[in-house]
């Protein structure tokens, strides 16, 4: 029983941190230098703040498979909370 409880601890462990090095990065423009540009993601109509569009953002920059993102644009029209955003992937 105890190998079991530690073979099932190991994976739980090794499946946490497999999911933390999958995870894009933000970037800015001088950084972008030696990397190879993938295309763009975007988003609309994300309720909350900067921070949550900026999360949603990097969730589909890495749902694509890039290992970097920079954000080429983020804004929300006059006085809704609703923003939008486009950013540029990488690997």
């Amino acid at each position: 029983m105890k190998t079991k409880l530690a073979g099932l601890i190991a994976a739980a462990f090794l499946t946490t941190a497999s999911f933390s090095t999958l995870a894009a990065t933000q970037v800015d423009e001088s950084q972008t230098q030696n990397l190879q540009q993938m295309g763009t993601v975007s988003v609309q109509g994300v309720s909350g703040s900067l921070d949550d569009a900026t999360a949603q953002l990097a969730q589909k920059a890495e749902e694509m498979g890039a290992t970097h993102y920079r954000i080429i644009r983020a804004d929300t029209p006059g006085d809704s909370s609703l923003w939008s955003g486009n950013a540029e992937i990488y690997r």
